[in-house]
């Protein structure tokens, strides 16, 4: 861990940086720096094809991954 925040975090989507991807307006990355920086990816209305392994990674950390896997659901009925 560095005690300094990192100036850039990046988010990828199978070793695909998504941080700059004008195509995917649904996307919003959320970063609050600090002693123990924070970033959050988030997708409005994920699709079945957002499935993959998703890995945020700074300047100066080891990166962190997981698998995401999105599949096709019905939204609960509302009365």
């Amino acid at each position: 861990m560095s005690p300094q925040p990192p100036q850039y975090v990046y988010w990828q989507r199978n070793d695909r940086m998504i941080n700059y991807d004008d195509s995917r307006r649904d996307i919003t990355i959320e970063t609050t720096p600090g002693p123990r920086t924070q970033s959050r990816l988030i997708i409005r209305e994920p699709q079945i094809n957002d499935s993959g392994n998703y890995t945020c990674s700074a300047s100066n950390t080891e990166p962190a991954s997981i698998y995401v896997f999105v599949s096709k659901g019905k939204l609960p009925c509302q009365a």
